[in-house]
């Protein structure tokens, strides 16, 4: 009997990872990416305990793990430095089997490309429709090729063209703040190896971590109104003046950027849905539940996802029912963190000075840092269930 064929949309870090975990349930995995290389937009990256856990089952978390830092220590801070509460995901993640990490985007879909073979990923290959069939799915591109499988998986990100098939267009919500994020070489006494910051302003929040060897991954936000432009002054003259006089080293690190590294995004998701899919196709990370980065976990739900749904398809015949299965055992999850990661950042960004005062002494009393580190074990302590074949 031939081995099931899977088409993946898109290769990014989870179709990527849903190609290497197909693979290693003897299925045939193709990826077709619409770019002419395999590349990730962004600076630095949390990967979570819960998402490394599933990278060791890959094979590729020890060469990854060597180009990132160790997330021991996080603290939440006032805008002045006064630390207002701290976790320790370090000692989570020795509890729980797998460190959390920091790492930079491109080094980690780097990793994940290397344990394909070449032939499994096809670049610049667009996808522009695809049609079910009573024993597949067909696949077209802007190229003029087709390709058949047995099954189709949209892991082509938040304006995913598999799920705007599916579903039509859908608007994505706009969390009321924008989002600058950068790479910096940068080194201070003030960052002590293993931790990392995020400090609260009024609409404002300002974040650090260390991101491999000498590397400092930041990211700050501000409410805004959506599509709102760069100033006069640049993208990294924005970013100095939101932050003035806030504590170091966070106006020494904005000054070490590079101008032309910092992104910039609107912070927007997407309210949860419960059907992903139809017959044999179905939606994975992005593509599926796109949320806010405020729990930094948008790539290890996607990297969960791929391992689940690999777990769904090992041995079957009847593809609908198992991707269905698929959609069922991670809906809840997923819209669990989306609502969440919402809320959070929306506390997180209040303006009202009353508001902020009264957020800050909550997060100050063991009732907070006991509610904190539920939340954290929750979500590192997942463990995916065992797919009934």
């Amino acid at each position: 009997m031939a081995a099931a064929r899977v088409l993946i949309i898109g290769g990014g870090i989870g179709g990527l990872c849903a190609a290497i975990a197909l693979g290693q349930r003897g299925i045939e995995p193709r990826v077709f990416e619409q770019a002419d290389s395999l590349r990730e937009v962004g600076a630095g990256l949390t990967v979570w305990t819960n998402a490394v856990k599933v990278l060791i089952g890959l094979g590729v978390a020890e060469a990854v793990i060597a180009r990132a830092s160790i997330n021991e220590r996080f603290q939440l801070r006032t805008w002045r430095g006064d630390v207002l509460n701290e976790t320790r995901p370090g000692d989570l993640g020795r509890r729980f089997g797998a460190p959390s990490i920091i790492v930079h985007r491109a080094e980690l879909l780097r990793e994940l490309a290397l344990a394909l073979a070449p032939d499994v990923v096809c670049l610049g290959a667009r996808c522009i429709g695809f049609e079910q069939h009573p024993d597949g799915v067909t696949a077209r591109f802007a190229n003029g090729s087709e390709h058949r499988g047995d099954v189709l998986i949209g892991a082509d990100g938040l304006h995913s063209f598999v799920r705007a098939q599916l579903k039509g267009d859908s608007r994505t919500r706009y969390a009321g703040y924008t989002c600058w994020r950068a790479l910096a070489e940068f080194e201070s006494e003030a960052l002590s190896p293993g931790l990392g910051f995020e400090a609260w302003g009024r609409g404002t929040r300002f974040a650090m971590h260390h991101c491999g060897p000498g590397r400092i991954f930041w990211y700050a936000t501000r409410n805004a109104p959506e599509g709102a432009g760069d100033g006069p002054r640049g993208r990294k003259q924005d970013v100095l003046d939101t932050f003035s006089g806030w504590h170091e080293p966070i106006p020494s690190v904005i000054s070490a950027t590079d101008d032309a590294g910092i992104l910039r995004n609107d912070i927007v998701d997407r309210k949860p849905i419960r059907n992903w899919g139809r017959d044999r196709v179905t939606l994975l990370g992005d593509a599926a539940h796109p949320m806010t980065p405020n729990f930094g976990q948008g790539a290890c739900q996607a990297i969960e996802d791929a391992e689940a749904l690999a777990g769904c398809l090992r041995g079957a015949t009847d593809f609908s029912a198992a991707l269905r299965f698929y959609e069922a055992g991670r809906r809840d999850r997923t819209a669990f963190v989306t609502n969440a990661s919402r809320q959070v950042g929306a506390i997180s960004q209040w303006e009202n000075p009353l508001l902020c005062w009264l957020r800050n002494l909550i997060t100050r009393t063991g009732l907070a840092r006991s509610l904190t580190l539920k939340q954290f074990e929750r979500m590192l302590a997942y463990e995916l269930p065992d797919p009934v074949s």
